[in-house]
């Protein structure tokens, strides 16, 4: 047989053998597997699995986040400062009263009530009441507190707990400096990272500083001076334990812990107010707080459980902050000093606005509050503007300041104030001043370059003619104020300035030339609105002004007259301070010398004949113990009416006519003077009298009254006038006739020097 087949028939037996044996049941039994231990086998595997999956996983994580982080400090450089802190302060605006006494006229903000206030002027327990309840590792910390952190990521996933913050109060910080707010992972690591960054170059003392000043307090209170004073109506240094922790207790829910929080009940429509309540059971959380990390004493911790807060009453509170409306001058102090923020940093109104109402200056006006408020109160009164009032009745305005320009009080309408920072027609309006004009035109140009005197001789007599609007014929031109005819009789200067003539302005332009006097009016007078048209005789002998001026501008003019012949710029404020402390306005109290001392003294006795004099326009205002000097003005067809008074302690004037200009029933309203004295007259006539300053230069001479010229012995009568040493006249070597100023011979021209004297005391 071949030996291939005996092998295979060998290894037949073979297996023929093994399978005999496995079913002859003789192999060894396999051990089986306990099925606990297959159990926990199982598990063991499964979170082994599960740990190095895990493993793993945060191994490929934090390279990743150590990469992201890397990245990050390079392209954001954490470059972060409490500088950056965009906070929005209140801007308190300030008077002085009678006795000097700093008095705050108002308060103004846009975004939020906040007041500065300085680390160490918060007192400590006041601190610690908000570290301990917001952050109670502050001190401890590098801006991070791991541990709450922690709790806050893991309260996330699994809701043990309800909502718990896990951000510092450096944290917070970085979060409204940087405004980076998303709800994002991604943030929060910027935020964490910022805050240990800032604290390795910023103080604990001045976070806290910026923290306090920062946070809200509901509504729009925000930062702890404000909230102080609006709840407890106090300074924060005079804050007790137990109200610095009512504060405290606010900022985690601002609008519903404050002590003022409340709603309406639908029934009564009133407000019930529960936030008393609320803040309460907050500054008990709060004062736990502190007397678990020591800060408070266990006496000082019950002591202040059982104060008696005494906030102040909401309602008065709500009743001032929603309803009050700002007087006639905080709302013209507010746009000139925005407007004088336009020019300084070169931004627009908008912008400067919301500086001045964010920035949390402090303003220094000129206000006389006592003034200011008796005016407005006059203003109420329609019975000192007419016996009746008509269902059309016109408007008014006034203004008054002293000679160094300051404004002392400002009214922009008849009635009650309908609101703040509305038009205010004494500063913003542009209306014609009529004969107003005059004494800063033609008379006071003429005087001041030696051109008239007192007693030069002027024809009633027209210097041109028109063309009538009404008729459409040529008519003479200009016509006086009452009258459309002429008497062309002679007048002395004083005359035509105290019955305000128009013939004799409109002859002095025409001598001047209107280019002069326009340069004139503009440059020593600072008037802004004029037009290119306006130098002409129209214009500048009865102000038929372009576009007007403004009453501010006019009565501004007239300080010239009373204080020696300078012109200041007219101001509200004095000077303006950021929160800061430093001065970013301060007005420059820069006089033009608009016309020499002798001039300003002759026109202010010129002035003195329309008060004073038989015929003068403005005999209406005269005061019974204070010197006045002043001028009416009257536009056409009689849609303007205007007064300018000057006391020795004030230059002040009126404006009165319709928005829309339209004439004005003279019949049943006063006349501008009366209306002026009914306004003014009790504060210009009040108090000890003065009088206008002395000019020795200017000479008290007699001038015949048939000539104008110096009385000689030979001249049959004689008056007084005041002439400047440059402009005297000659001594009169004979007469001609000079219309008598009045029909009853008993005008001032006509009057004998013994009368004359008389007269003038």
């Amino acid at each position: 047989m071949p030996q291939n087949n005996q092998n295979e028939n060998e290894e037949m037996l073979k297996d023929n053998h093994s399978s005999k044996k496995k079913k002859s049941g003789k192999n060894k039994p396999k051990k089986k597997m306990h099925p606990v231990k297959k159990f926990f086998a199982i598990i063991g595997t499964t979170l082994l699995s599960l740990v190095l999956i895990f493993v793993i996983s945060g191994s490929i994580i934090a390279a990743a986040l150590t990469v992201y982080v890397l990245q990050f400090v390079e392209q954001d450089a954490v470059d972060i400062s409490l500088s950056d802190l965009d906070l929005d302060y209140t801007t308190f605006i300030y008077g002085y009263d009678e006795n000097g006494a700093r008095v705050e006229l108002q308060t103004i903000s846009r975004n939020a009530d906040r007041i500065p206030v300085t680390i160490d002027q918060i007192p400590q327990h006041v601190q610690d009441a908000f570290v301990y309840i917001e952050d109670e590792r502050f001190y401890e910390h590098y801006g991070v507190d791991w541990k709450r952190t922690f709790l806050a990521f893991l309260n996330e996933f699994l809701h043990m707990w309800g909502r718990q913050g896990g951000s510092t109060i450096t944290q917070q910080l970085v979060k409204n400096v940087t405004g980076d707010d998303d709800v994002s992972w991604e943030r929060k690591m910027r935020e964490i990272f910022r805050a240990a960054t800032l604290e390795k170059y910023c103080p604990k003392i001045d976070i806290l500083e910026a923290y306090l000043n920062y946070i809200g307090f509901g509504g729009s209170t925000a930062g702890i001076q404000a909230a102080s004073l609006k709840y407890f109506g106090k300074d924060v240094s005079e804050l007790t334990i137990a109200e610095g922790a009512c504060l405290a207790g606010i900022p985690k829910s601002p609008e519903e812990n404050n002590p003022f929080a409340y709603y309406i009940d639908e029934e009564t429509g009133k407000a019930v107010y529960y936030g008393k309540e609320k803040c309460l059971e907050r500054q008990k959380v709060v004062l736990a707080a502190m007397y678990k990390n020591a800060v408070i004493s266990k006496i000082q911790y019950e002591e202040a459980l059982n104060e008696d807060v005494q906030f102040l009453d909401p309602d008065s509170q709500y009743e001032s902050e929603n309803n009050g409306v700002q007087n006639w001058f905080v709302d013209m102090v507010i746009r000139d000093v925005i407007l004088d923020f336009e020019d300084l940093y070169g931004i627009d109104y908008d912008e400067a606005s919301d500086k001045l109402y964010n920035g949390g200056y402090e303003i220094y006006t000129t206000v006389d509050i006592e003034m200011q408020e008796a005016v407005e109160e006059k203003f109420k009164d329609y019975t000192n503007f007419s016996e009746t009032v008509l269902s059309d009745p016109p408007q008014a305005a006034f203004i008054c300041m002293d000679y160094q320009g300051n404004i002392k009080a400002v009214v922009g309408g008849i009635g009650e104030k309908s609101g703040s920072n509305i038009s205010n027609r004494a500063t913003r309006a542009t209306r014609s001043p009529g004969s107003c004009i005059k004494p800063i035109t033609s008379y006071g140009y003429a005087i001041e370059n030696d051109l008239i005197t007192w007693s030069s001789i002027f024809i009633n007599e027209p210097v041109t003619e028109i063309i009538d609007e009404e008729t459409g014929q040529k008519r003479s031109w200009p016509y006086n104020y009452n009258s459309k005819t002429y008497d062309y009789a002679g007048y002395f200067t004083f005359q035509a300035l105290q019955r305000s003539l128009n013939t004799v302005p409109a002859q002095l332009i025409q001598m001047e030339t209107p280019q002069a006097v326009f340069d004139f009016l503009q440059n020593k007078f600072q008037i802004t609105t004029l037009t290119a048209s306006d130098a002409d005789l129209a214009p500048l002998s009865v102000g038929a002004l372009t576009n007007g001026l403004t009453l501010e501008e006019l009565v501004a003019a007239y300080q010239v007259f009373g204080n020696g012949g300078k012109y200041y710029s007219p101001t509200s404020y004095t000077k303006v301070v950021d929160s800061n402390g430093k001065v970013v306005l301060q007005h420059k109290y820069t006089p033009i010398q608009a016309i020499s001392k002798e001039s300003a003294y002759v026109m202010n006795k010129l002035l003195q004949t329309v008060i004073e004099g038989p015929n003068g326009t403005g005999r209406a205002a005269k005061l019974t113990n204070t010197p006045l000097v002043g001028k009416t003005g009257t536009s056409q067809d009689w849609k303007d009416l205007s007064f300018v008074g000057c006391t020795p302690d004030y230059v002040s004037g009126i404006w009165y006519g319709y928005d829309i200009p339209k004439e004005i029933p003279t019949g049943t309203y006063y006349s501008s003077s009366v209306v002026w004295k009914n306004v003014f007259g009790d504060i210009a006539d009040a108090g000890p009298t003065k009088s206008f300053p002395e000019c020795s230069d200017v000479q008290e001479l007699y001038y015949c009254t048939e000539t104008g010229l110096l009385a000689s012995g030979t001249c049959p009568t004689g008056s007084v006038g005041y002439y400047k040493s440059t402009n005297i006249p000659e001594v009169c070597s004979g007469h001609h006739d000079v219309e008598d100023e009045s029909s009853d011979n008993s005008s001032t021209a006509e009057l004998n020097v013994l009368e004359l004297a008389n007269f003038l005391e």
